[in-house]
C-alpha cells in the first residue's frame, strides 16, 4: 500500500509539473502573439495617420498646419535631415527625443509616458524632410497588462482544475495498470507452465536415448513421443503468436466471398478421424448457400477448435450436433454430450490457459477458446456458451453476413 501511494504521488507530481509547464508555454505563446498583433496594429495606424498629412506638406511645404494639430495622444513633428525641428503639433511642449532616421522607435516623454514613433522621409520641394508620427502606447500597454493579470490568475486555476481531475481518475488508472500487470504476470506464468511439460518430456526422452544404445523400436517410440511434444509446442507457440497479434490489433483477416457450409463441412471432415477413434458421430444440419465475407483459414481454425473440444471432452459413443442457420446474421452451433462446465467456471472459459475444476469440462485447457474469441471478434461476431455439468455444452457463434 505504501509503495502504491508513493507511485501515485510521483505520478501526480510529474503530471502537475508537465501540465504546468505546458500551460505556461501555451499562455506565454498566446501573450507574445497577442502583443505582436497589438504592436503591428499600432505601427500600421501610425502610417495611415501620417499619409494624408505628408501629402499636404508635399503640395505646400510652407503650410504650418502641423503646428496647429492638437489630437489627444497623437504627436507630430517635421524635421530636416540635420534633426532641426521645423514644425511640431500643439500638444508637444518639448521636442521628441529621437534620432533623425527612418523607421520605428519607442521613446519616453515626461508627462506623456511611452510613445511609439514612426519616422518617414519625404521630398518637400528640393529638400528632404522627415515626418514623425507618434502615438501614446497607453491603451496597448493597458490591454497587455490586463491579459498578463488574467493569465497569471488563470494559470494556477487551470493547473488546479487539471490536478483535481487527474486526482479523481488516478485511482482508476492505477487500478487498470495493476490489473494489466497482474494479467501479464499470470499469462507469463501460465505460458511457462504450459511450455515446461513438453520441454521436460523432450529433455527426458533425449537423455534416455543418449544414455545407452537403443533398439530400433525404442528409437521409433521415442521419436513418436518427441514428435507429439514438438507438435504441442508448435501449437502453443502459434497460439501465443495469434493472441499477441490480436492484442496489438494486428490480427489481419483476409475476407473473401465464401459459402460457409463448405468451410464447415471441410472442418468436420478434418475432425472425423478423431471422432471415429471415440465412436463419436458428427451430426450436421447445415443451411445451404450461406454466403459470407470472411477469412476461410481463420474460420476453418475456429470450427476445428469447437469440434476438437467437443470430441475431446465427450464420452465414447456420443454425438456432436453441428448446426448452421442463416437469419439476419449467421449462427453456427456446436452441441456435445460431454461432461459440461460448472457454473463457477463458465465466465472464465475464454481466459488464456484457464483450467476448469476437475468436475467441469476444461474446454479451454490451453489457448483454444482464447484464439476462437479473437477470430470471432476479428470477424465482428460473438460467442455464447451454455453448459450443464453431466449433460453437455453448447457453443453458438454469431457472425454478420459481411464481416
Amino acid at each position: 500500500m505504501t509503495a502504491q501511494r508513493s507511485i501515485r504521488w510521483r505520478m501526480f507530481l510529474l503530471f502537475c509539473a508537465t501540465a504546468g509547464a505546458l500551460l505556461a508555454v501555451c499562455y506565454a505563446g498566446f501573450y507574445l502573439l497577442f502583443e505582436r498583433v497589438v504592436r503591428e496594429q499600432l505601427d500600421r495606424r501610425l502610417g495611415e495617420v501620417a499619409a494624408p498629412i505628408i501629402a499636404d506638406l508635399i503640395v505646400d511645404p510652407e503650410d504650418k498646419d502641423v503646428d496647429m494639430l492638437d489630437i489627444a495622444d497623437e504627436y507630430f513633428e517635421v524635421l530636416d535631415t540635420s534633426g532641426a525641428v521645423l514644425q511640431r503639433s500643439k500638444n508637444l511642449r518639448v521636442n521628441l527625443p529621437l534620432a533623425p532616421r527612418p523607421g520605428f522607435e519607442t521613446v519616453y516623454l515626461p508627462g506623456e509616458g511611452e510613445i511609439r514613433l514612426m519616422v518617414i522621409p519625404f521630398q518637400a520641394g528640393e529638400e528632404t524632410w522627415l515626418f514623425v508620427s507618434g502615438e501614446s502606447t497607453r491603451d496597448e500597454n493597458a490591454a497587455l497588462a490586463t491579459l498578463r493579470h488574467f493569465a497569471l490568475a488563470l494559470l494556477p486555476a487551470s493547473l488546479l482544475a487539471t490536478a483535481i481531475v487527474f486526482g479523481l481518475y488516478s485511482n482508476q488508472l492505477l487500478a487498470r495498470i495493476e490489473a494489466v500487470v497482474g494479467q501479464l504476470r499470470q499469462f507469463v506464468s501460465d505460458a511457462s507452465h504450459e511450455l515446461r511439460t513438453p520441454l521436460a518430456v523432450l529433455q527426458g526422452e533425449t537423455e534416455l536415448l543418449l544414455a545407452k544404445p537403443r533398439t530400433t523400436a525404442e528409437y521409433e517410440t521415442a521419436a513418436r513421443v518427441m514428435d507429439s511434444e514438438l507438435k504441442t509446442l508448435s501449437r502453443i507457440v502459434d497460439g501465443l503468436f495469434t493472441l499477441s497479434m490480436a492484442d496489438a490489433g494486428q490480427l489481419r483477416i483476409a475476407p473473401e466471398p465464401l459459402y460457409l457450409e463448405e468451410v464447415l463441412e471441410e472442418a468436420c471432415g478434418l475432425a472425423a478421424p478423431l471422432a471415429s477413434q471415440k465412436e463419436i458421430h458428427i451430426e450436421r444440419h447445415l443451411d445451404r448457400d450461406v454466403l459470407l465475407h470472411g477469412d476461410p483459414a481463420f474460420l476453418r481454425q475456429l470450427f476445428l477448435i469447437f469440434l476438437d473440444n467437443a470430441i475431446k471432452y465427450s464420452p465414447r459413443g456420443t454425438r456432436v450436433d453441428v448446426t448452421l442457420a442463416k437469419h439476419s446474421d449467421v449462427r453456427i452451433r456446436f452441441q456435445d454430450e460431454g461432461i459440461g462446465i460448472s457454473k463457477e467456471d463458465l465466465p472464465r472459459i475464454f481466459e488464456r490457459f484457464f483450467r476448469a475444476a476437475p468436475s467441469g469440462e476444461s474446454h479451454s485447457g490451453g489457448l483454444g477458446l482464447s484464439i476462437a474469441q479473437a477470430i470471432v471478434q476479428a470477424h465482428h461476431g460473438t460467442i455464447q456458451c451454455e453448459s450443464t455439468p453431466g449433460v453437455g455444452s453448447v457453443f453458438t457463434v454469431q457472425l454478420p453476413l459481411r464481416a
